[in-house]
């Protein structure tokens, strides 16, 4: 067990948390072997927030063109792909939210993302207790697959965190103007392929979101 995920258990002991490396993360995703340098490099040039988080569904400094190529064909099989990143300050859980499809990060600094299973859901509502953190260490790249919960990483130092993320291209955008869906999950509908429940003090539920994340507002201490 690495010093840092022992540090974070022992802050956070009312939360299970384990490595992106154990048999724990197998419900949720997966370890990929996958050579994201180049990527880590450029994420690591674009500007900090001076607060709060960043995102962008895609980046043109994370797109060249034979970068891009590699990414395509080797982690989304040569479907639509876009690269972006999350990048900033946040400790608490607020959200989770999930796509038809599968997600790959790439963790250019180390950070801690917080999960939970589709599974788990009653209705569009999730329990107390069934949120999991996953130390994901710098370097890592994962793919989180498509029924699994999660939302901004948290960070695990004063410097805050980075994360590169793809998915399908469009991914993340605003909606479009018309009618929303009105069966199923069309009432968490947030952006084009994102469906979000949020936790009743998050700034997301004051503007909509349905409130479904029940305990306690997360937040993680390191």
């Amino acid at each position: 067990m690495s010093e840092l995920l022992s540090h974070l258990q022992t802050l956070n002991s009312n939360l299970a948390i384990h490595s992106v490396h154990d048999r724990e993360f197998r419900r949720f995703g997966r370890v990929v072997d996958f050579d994201a340098s180049g990527l880590i490099a450029a994420a690591e040039r674009e500007a900090m927030p001076e607060a709060g988080c960043k995102y962008s569904p895609d980046l043109a400094t994370l797109e060249p063109a034979d970068e891009f190529l590699r990414v395509q064909n080797e982690l989304r099989g040569q479907g639509s792909c876009q690269i972006g990143m999350c990048w900033g300050y946040n400790r608490s859980l607020n959200c989770l939210e999930y796509h038809r499809s599968s997600e790959h990060n790439v963790a250019v600094t180390d950070l801690v993302l917080l999960l939970a299973g589709q599974q788990d859901l009653e209705g569009f509502d999730l329990p107390s207790g069934k949120i999991f953190g996953f130390l994901v260490p710098k370097g890592t790249t994962i793919e989180v697959y498509a029924t699994t919960l999660h939302f901004c990483p948290c960070q695990v130092a004063d410097d805050g965190f980075r994360c590169i993320v793809i998915l399908p291209r469009g991914t993340n955008r605003p909606l479009e103007d018309g009618p929303r869906p009105k069966i199923g999950d069309g009432r968490l509908l947030w952006a084009k392929d994102k469906w979000l429940i949020a936790h009743p003090t998050a700034p997301h539920a004051a503007r909509g979101a349905y409130p479904g994340l029940h305990g306690e507002n997360v937040t993680i201490q390191y």
